[in-house]
């Protein structure tokens, strides 16, 4: 399987794959120096491509992957600008890669606190596929809502991937925090 990662982080797809034990080829785009590091570090078969900008076309990808910058786009922003955004703006590049590599299935991650003109413009860009939402407080211990728009390429065009809710794994704070022991010496 070949996967294509844009705004990678950490590549914690990458890690899900690895869990699953499945096997790929996995290339990244991130330019944050730190998470290239860490990813490197616990992944070293991962092949680091650069700017998202710079991303050219890539044959035979089975899933392109990413979260485009959400900081223009969450309502944590006070004059949020939506897709107009100096970093939100970058969904455009996840698009523009979309359209010139045709990956197999597609996945894109943003932000649920977006305004709805922009989860709307970017339904219509990925091809009148609808989103779901989901918390991932239903599988951490953190409560972090986001939309996931899902394709498959089907005869030339894309088409909506059904997602069901993931089980609630409740999982809480108290579950995942580690008694520290600290030496008086």
């Amino acid at each position: 399987m070949k996967i294509l990662s844009l705004f990678d982080g950490v590549s914690g797809c990458r890690q899900a794959l690895k869990e699953l034990n499945i096997d790929c080829q996995y290339y990244a785009s991130e330019i944050d120096k730190y998470a290239i590091q860490l990813a490197k570090s616990n992944h070293p078969d991962i092949v680091h491509i650069g700017d998202v900008k710079q991303v050219g076309k890539y044959n035979n990808i089975d899933l392109l992957i990413g979260g485009s910058p959400c900081q223009d786009l969450s309502i944590a922003k006070k004059d949020r600008q939506g897709l107009q955004g100096d970093r939100s703006s970058l969904f455009y590049e996840y698009l523009r890669i979309l359209n010139e590599v045709k990956p197999k299935y597609f996945i894109l991650e943003n932000v649920a606190s977006m305004s709805k003109e922009s989860k709307e413009i970017i339904t219509k860009e990925l091809f009148d596929i609808d989103p779901i939402m989901i918390n991932s407080a239903l599988l951490t211990a953190q409560n972090r809502k986001r939309l996931y728009w899902v394709g498959k390429l089907v005869d030339g065009k894309y088409e909506q991937v059904k997602i069901e809710q993931p089980k609630d794994q409740e999982i809480y704070l108290k579950d995942i925090i580690e008694e520290v022991t600290i030496d008086p010496c």
